[in-house]
């Protein structure tokens, strides 16, 4: 009986180890999908959102994030995810101001090229 305890024991250690591991190595794949946008390196950023895809995913279907002991891990990676968001934002206006200026350009070249 000692030994099924103990047995038992080290699994739900060994699966909540498991656990936080996948939770960090999602906040680490979100966090360097941050640095790479900032540094305008989008094919990197878009290699590590598939990568994290897989993991999130994998982490909704087991609920991870829903149970109460890892609410603050659930406010970290919401946190991440809500940064991502704003910096892609930021970069399709900058992008979008950019194309206006080129649209601009080839007009007034246009005008000149007449």
């Amino acid at each position: 009986m000692k030994n099924q305890i103990s047995s038992t024991t080290a699994e739900i250690q060994d699966s909540t180890m498991q656990e936080l591991q996948m939770i960090a190595y999602l906040s680490e794949l979100l966090e360097r999908q941050l640095e790479r946008l900032h540094k305008y390196d989008l094919d990197g950023a878009v290699e590590l959102a598939e990568e994290s895809q897989k993991i999130s995913s994998q982490m909704a279907n087991l609920g991870l994030l829903e149970r109460p002991q890892y609410n603050r891990e659930k406010q970290q990676i919401q946190g991440l995810y809500q940064d991502l968001c704003l910096v892609i934002a930021a970069e399709r206006k900058e992008v979008g101001d950019k194309l206006q200026q080129i649209r601009e350009g080839i007009r007034a070249l246009s005008r000149y090229a007449k």
